[in-house]
């Protein structure tokens, strides 16, 4: 099985595509659930080496790397990655797929403690990133990415649920995914046609404070730009503000005070884009699916988060508070 253990024996040999020798230290940089990252620090000075995980495509990887690359020309604080003695900026060792990037000397805030200062920076930088990358071709023809049926979510469920009394997984998963099951049943799901009217653009696709690298309340970096993509701008934002733990906190405002200096949004767009909000959190299975398909043990730890979602976004009373507090504060 694929660990940092198993990995970190390969370093030496992955670091000469950089012209570089062995390293003097070597740490695992804990925190993320898919690829595999390293803390390397050789002579040469220190540096983040990620191997990504074997599910993405070599494509991907590779747009990942331009659209960073050309972030970064538009005055983005992003690390861009590191070329090889042979100008590649990914190199392939067996299986694996290995990208070398400067190491910045800054760290993401803890979830849940961002200060008012910084939930106000991080959505001036969210705000700043949608608005350069209005502007990228991929923008031009934008439209929603988004894809879900209904009843092949059922489906899906049904077969995790028997998946997981066959592994004998502990009690409180099993019940997650069936409970999710039977709210996917009692909720009425709009197809992707009823957004159709939310303005698309091409997006970072993994925003929030977890991939902002503060120093002091200025942020330094934006990381992670993998998941890349096309959908509406106002459910990125939404995304960040959940994922960032900012939806019931009073920094709420701060972050979309930021995120006003760039974009302005309407109503009716924020109101479309928390009922996507909403019904996603209701039709997605992903981190179940990587856990008892995949075997990703890491997504487990969101699986207490995402119960607690499911109770949220199935509240009338919660619903209509938060949808009162963020159009209220986005739309001044």
């Amino acid at each position: 099985m694929v660990s940092h253990a198993s990995l970190e024996l390969n370093i030496p040999a992955v670091l000469r595509a950089w012209g570089l020798q062995p390293p003097t230290h070597v740490a695992a940089v804990l925190g993320g659930t898919l690829n595999w990252n390293f803390d390397v620090q050789t002579g040469g000075g220190r540096f983040f080496l990620r191997c990504y995980r074997s599910n993405l495509e070599i494509e991907r990887i590779e747009g990942e790397h331009r659209l960073i690359e050309w972030a970064a020309s538009q005055g983005i604080p992003v690390p861009v990655p590191l070329e090889t003695v042979e100008g590649n900026s990914l190199m392939l060792f067996g299986n694996d797929r290995w990208a070398f990037f400067p190491w910045i000397e800054a760290a993401p805030v803890e979830r849940g403690k961002l200060s008012s200062a910084q939930a106000r920076a991080l959505g001036e930088m969210h705000g700043r990133v949608q608005l350069v990358l209005a502007s990228h071709p991929d923008s031009i023809i934008a439209s929603l990415n988004m894809r879900w049926d209904k009843q092949q979510s059922l489906n899906a469920l049904q077969h995790l649920v028997t998946l997981g009394k066959e592994r004998q997984i502990e009690p409180w998963i099993a019940d997650g995914i069936e409970r999710q099951r039977r709210l996917l049943e009692a909720t009425d799901v709009h197809p992707p046609e009823y957004f159709a009217s939310l303005p698309c653009q091409l997006l970072h696709g993994d925003f929030h404070d977890q991939q902002a690298l503060f120093e002091g309340d200025e942020v330094r970096s934006i990381v992670d730009w993998e998941i890349w993509h096309t959908d509406p701008r106002a459910w990125e934002l939404v995304r960040s503000l959940a994922f960032s733990q900012l939806l019931d906190s009073p920094c709420l405002a701060d972050y979309l005070a930021g995120y006003r200096q760039h974009i302005q949004t309407s109503e009716d767009e924020m109101q479309l884009a928390l009922t996507l909000w909403f019904q996603s959190r209701v039709v997605g299975l992903w981190a179940w699916w990587a856990y008892l398909k995949d075997g990703n043990e890491r997504v487990k730890e969101f699986f207490p988060a995402m119960l607690a979602e499911l109770d949220q976004v199935t509240d009338e009373r919660w619903t209509a508070s938060i949808r009162e507090r963020v159009v209220q504060a986005a739309c001044r």
